[in-house]
């Protein structure tokens, strides 16, 4: 009987010696799947000429093949019987001289790229059995065939479960846990149950608490009633680095094993508390996904990332206020003492506020669609590298190469040259045109066939004349690279998106194509080379600065340009000005494509779009200066007329202070105040009028609560060494342990929480 599923834990685990490739999932007819695979070799290549020293080494299995490294030497298969075995002799063959190729693989992955499954997964099981339709128990297949599926779970398929915790001010003991979603509404108390039936006796929450009796006992009771919830993801705010690693701490503390998966197995809290790293939770059959993580990698720019604000804005509703109006630790605490009804409100709101937030914003759809993409689990689509490594290892493979090992070797690390920036020329324009060169980097690879593969380090004297050579000296073979192949796939699968108005699909192309620059440019990436990402950036420099002088040429000036985006001065009217744009945008990729034929004989994929129109448009000048702030402008956007025949202008900001999160809301306020006024064309006296009495309002305490800055702490506050910025002096006065964002107002004794 064949199935189709969706793969949403890639994993092994080793039994009897031997490694067992373990798919958790969910089947298109309803129930939970796992796949048990035996089958399979964890494998990795060195090259042939190092197959001696391999062997010294400790590989005890090499096998020839016909593939060949990506410079052309003949490799062979070296296989362990573990994937833990994979580690000691990769270490051993480095210490001897010895480079593994693709020995750092992960095998639960590697199983997928042989196969070519991404997200969506079909079994063939061998034993035939009822479908399982709606049953929550878990279908196993015993080393079924699998092959690549083409369903693609549609929204709200699979179940999602919000969690939210409550503890007291330390952190060190769980008052409460709000479990949503999944079929479920409830809060579990460390309360007894005749106390919590007191206390909410007649309250709307008396059916949604239950009373665990102490700490323990709503530990026990939140491993049972996860356990029985047929869920697939797990989700919250923070839920990883503070909720799920506050219960896993406690159940430590506790003596309860904190067992909620679909198998047996520990709930395992990987923490990152590095700047720019990303905590992991691991609960087996299932995934864990952390709304603020969602939020962020979806490019949702918000003011901060706390629940309240991003359900204000996204849902139009916040958090429950407790007595001081704003929720804080003490104030939690107080609640469960003293007005239970309202503390369980509060929990349980939490863990609603975002399963609203995830299904208004699409971000679960989206994680669902990038693992389709990419072939990764939903909780590691955001990791670009290893997605890289999942489209491109496949096609490397089919064209009979295998692809080096992690790590760029000493000396290999090159700087890489960033976009252009076009000097700005500060001042107050009227109707500027606005342009964008379309996914600018994608393009550029599509055109000049830019490839890992395809990059020729040292040109032979014979064929030079026949490469692509880019304004850095990069060579590239004409023959379809594998990346611009890529590009090509994705390009008209995005178009098709944008056309039948799926912007979730739309926007996951976008953020894979967008990707494929920084992924060359960092030396994690097993393909790293900065000649082939300084081949992409300076074609880009390139396509810039000769859009500005053609522009130019024809008699239009440019006021400003940073990497794919011109601002034009047109002379004209609004609506004569919005013709001249289209017009000037097809003028200018006309020639390009001209340009682009007679230099270097390939085809453009480069397109300029006229992006928008703005009535008023400043560029600032540098303080202390009269040369143009880089990344710094306002304008007054005019979209062309709504179907009433009316303008619905809008100011715009970027690189401002009222964009920035590290100003106060008082500066933005009066900026935002400021350039409407501005762009209004109101008089030098109304101007004026409204700075004085701005002044007069922040001086009579109006504006009190709009004097507070919000900073995040980048590391540890005992890390802070060399330097003491305000937010950390602020954050250690607080005497307790925190993290994230940091408010404080500046006062005359200095910076205060």
């Amino acid at each position: 009987m064949r199935h189709r599923g969706f793969i949403l834990q890639p994993t092994y685990r080793i039994e009897a010696g031997r490694p067992v490739v373990h798919l958790f999932g969910r089947l298109e007819k309803g129930g939970p799947f796992l796949v048990r695979d035996t089958r399979t070799v964890p494998y990795f290549f060195v090259r042939a000429a190092d197959a001696a020293l391999a062997l010294e080494a400790g590989a005890a299995l090499l096998a020839p093949t016909d593939l060949l490294t990506m410079r052309g030497e003949a490799v062979v298969r070296v296989e362990v019987p573990a994937p833990p075995a994979t580690v000691p002799l990769r270490d051993a063959l480095r210490a001897r001289g010895v480079a593994p190729l693709e020995a750092d693989v992960r095998f639960a992955m590697r199983y997928l790229i042989d196969r070519g499954i991404r997200g969506s997964v079909t079994i063939e099981d061998k034993a035939p059995g009822p479908d399982d339709a709606g049953d929550a128990a878990l279908r196993i297949f015993e080393d079924p065939v699998v092959s690549p599926g083409d369903w693609e779970p549609a929204p709200g398929t699979l179940k999602v479960l919000s969690l939210d915790i409550e503890t007291d001010p330390a952190g060190k003991r769980v008052y409460a846990a709000a479990l949503a979603g999944a079929g479920v509404e409830e809060t579990l108390l460390a309360l007894p149950a005749a106390e919590v039936e007191s206390k909410l006796r007649g309250s709307p929450w008396a059916g949604q608490a239950v009373g665990c009796g102490d700490e323990r006992g709503l530990l026990s009771a939140l491993v049972l009633r996860m356990g029985a919830i047929d869920f697939d993801i797990l989700t919250g705010w923070n839920v990883i680095d503070f909720d799920l690693a506050v219960l896993a701490a406690a159940a430590a503390r506790r003596g309860v094993v904190f067992d909620v998966g679909r198998v047996p197995g520990s709930l395992r809290v990987i923490r990152d508390r590095s700047a720019w790293g990303r905590s992991r939770a691991e609960i087996p059959g299932r995934v864990v996904l952390d709304g603020i993580d969602l939020l962020k990698g979806a490019f949702v720019k918000l003011e901060d990332y706390r629940l309240d604000t991003a359900a204000r804005e996204i849902l139009g509703e916040g958090k429950v206020t407790l007595e001081d109006g704003r929720g804080g630790a003490q104030a939690i605490e107080r609640a469960f003492h003293e007005d239970l009804p309202r503390f369980v409100e509060y929990n349980l709101r939490d863990a609603l506020l975002v399963l609203g937030i995830l299904d208004r914003a699409g971000l679960v759809d989206l994680a669902v669609r990038r693992s389709l993409l990419t072939g990764m689990p939903p909780d590691r689509v955001g990791a670009s590298i290893a997605s890289f490594d999942f489209l491109y290892l496949p096609e490397l493979r089919r064209r009979g190469h295998v692809a080096p090992g992690v790590g760029a070797k000493p000396g290999e690390v090159a700087p890489t040259l960033g976009g252009a920036v076009l000097e700005p020329a500060p001042g107050l324009y009227d109707n500027v045109l606005a342009f964008d060169f379309k996914s600018l980097y994608p393009s550029l690879i599509r055109t000049f066939n830019l490839d890992p593969l395809g990059f020729v380090p040292e040109p032979g004297a014979g064929e030079a004349g026949d490469l692509i050579r880019a304004p850095n000296g990069a060579c590239f073979r004409r023959e379809p690279g594998i990346l611009p192949e890529m590009v090509a796939a994705l390009f008209p699968r995005r178009d098709a998106a944008k056309k039948r108005g799926d912007a979730i699909g739309a926007h996951a192309l976008k953020i894979l194509m967008n990707s494929f620059y920084g992924v060359l440019a960092t030396p994690a990436c097993r393909f790293y080379s900065a000649p082939v990402a300084n081949a992409i950036t300076h074609f880009g420099q390139w396509v810039l600065h000769w859009a500005r002088d053609q522009v130019e040429a024809w008699g239009h000036r440019v006021l400003y340009g940073d990497t794919d985006s011109l601002f034009v001065t047109s002379g004209l009217d609004r609506e004569p000005a919005r013709r001249f744009g289209a017009a000037l945008c097809a003028r200018v990729n006309d020639a390009l494509r001209a340009e682009v034929r007679a230099r270097w004989g390939v085809t453009s994929f480069l397109e300029l779009e006229f992006d928008a129109l703005y009535a008023r448009f400043f560029l600032p000048a540098v303080r202390h200066g009269g040369a143009g702030a880089r990344k710094r402008y306002a304008g007054l956007l005019s979209p062309p007329p709504g179907p009433d025949g009316a303008a619905r202008d809008e100011v715009v900001f970027v690189g401002m202070e009222v964009v920035r999160r590290d100003w106060t809301e008082l500066s933005k306020i009066f900026q935002r105040g400021l350039f409407e006024r501005l762009f209004r064309g109101d008089s030098k006296e109304a101007v004026t009028e409204y700075l004085r009495g701005f002044v007069k309002d922040l001086r009579e305490g109006r504006h009190d609560d709009h004097l507070v800055y919000r900073k995040a702490l980048r590391k540890e506050l005992r890390d802070y060494t060399a330097t003491t910025p305000p937010h950390v002096q602020a954050a250690r006065k607080l005497g307790r342990p925190v993290s994230g964002i940091i408010e404080y107002v500046m006062t005359s004794a200095g910076p205060e929480p």
